[in-house]
């Protein structure tokens, strides 16, 4: 996913130096990632920048699928980030410049690699007429929304010069806790194993009430990990404190568990990891660690033809220019600095 916002980080002051429990709620901002498709962004946030190595978390739908800014974002560069996209319903074809295409579906988690540079594009799927017949096929009966969210983890320095990829999931697992059913796609919670493992200590997470209709559960975490709990849907809430739909509920760290209660109509998404210690430059779409790295990155990808990006085959010409550099030098942000 792309952003029309350049330097994200310049209105984010420190996080605070010491991070122990807290209940933040985080309202999200409107973001615009191309121009014709607009998103929620819950981080970063002016009050926290990243959780863990999560470094982005935009929001997106339900819009109908016919709707032409449900999303269509043409090819754009990215480099020292994975992108980790999930979907509640809809299907979001992606091609990139590594020759994969693949159709993103619910339940099955999409993670790109940028390494030191890719590109990509990502548009809805709108179905198509059968012999004549009424719309149907590429979406589920009856679901004609788009709706999920793209999360951006930032690639540490051992990693971030490392090789391109693109891997569609198998349908990540479950695990019932209490009343509290999670579909476990990044990492590990409750003892299951999600089917993507980052390179840093990450856990991502959709949390639903069971079928026992109770909603409620002490979910275990790990204690070292900030957490983050986003709902796409409904609301949850944590000893009093409630977020819904457009906010998230920053947990903080020294937590073996958390006691969560959801709506009936909840889908929350339980975002965590170990606390990103390296400092980074992030612009437009680029994780970098040094202004230099970001011009010239910008540089090649306009220019266009330059093998670090290479080229998207998408079905037309269309192309997202890097915008102009600011007149100031982008400086490194870490958590604390």
């Amino acid at each position: 996913m792309s952003s029309t916002e350049t330097d994200v980080y310049r209105d984010a002051p420190d996080d605070p130096q010491v991070c122990g429990r807290e209940l933040l709620v985080l309202q999200a901002i409107h973001a615009r990632i191309s121009p014709r498709s607009e998103v929620l962004r819950i981080l970063p946030h002016r009050q926290r920048r990243m959780v863990g190595a999560w470094c982005f978390v935009d929001l997106f739908g339900p819009r109908e699928v016919e709707d032409g800014g449900a999303m269509h974002v043409a090819p754009h560069p990215h480099t020292g980030l994975q992108t980790v996209s999930w979907l509640v319903s809809g299907t979001v074809r992606h091609r990139d410049s590594i020759g994969s295409t693949a159709d993103v579906v619910p339940g099955r988690v999409a993670v790109m690699t940028a390494g030191a540079g890719i590109a990509h594009s990502e548009d809805v799927v709108m179905s198509e007429p059968v012999d004549g017949g009424p719309r149907s096929g590429t979406t589920l009966p009856g679901d004609r929304l788009l709706h999920g969210a793209q999360l951006w983890v930032a690639l540490p320095e051992a990693a971030r010069h490392g090789a391109r990829g693109f891997v569609l999931h198998e349908p990540a697992p479950f695990v019932e806790v209490g009343g509290v059913r999670a579909q476990v796609f990044s990492g590990r919670l409750a003892g299951t194993l999600g089917p993507e493992q980052a390179v840093t200590p990450l856990v991502g997470a959709e949390l639903t009430p069971s079928e026992s209709g109770s909603a409620a559960t002490a979910l275990p975490l790990d204690a070292a990990y900030e957490h983050l709990l986003v709902p796409l849907a409904g609301s949850v809430t944590v000893d009093g404190t409630t977020a819904g739909a457009g906010q998230g509920l920053f947990l903080g760290t020294d937590r073996l568990e958390v006691a969560v209660e959801l709506s009936p109509d909840a889908r929350v998404l339980l975002l965590g990891g170990a606390p990103f210690e390296e400092e980074i430059v992030m612009w437009w779409n680029f994780v970098a660690r040094t202004h230099d790295e970001i011009e010239q990155a910008r540089a090649q990808w306009n220019a266009g033809g330059d093998p670090r990006f290479g080229e998207v085959d998408y079905p037309s010409s269309e192309r997202l220019d890097a915008p102009p550099m600011p007149n100031v030098r982008l400086r490194p942000r870490g958590r604390v600095r």
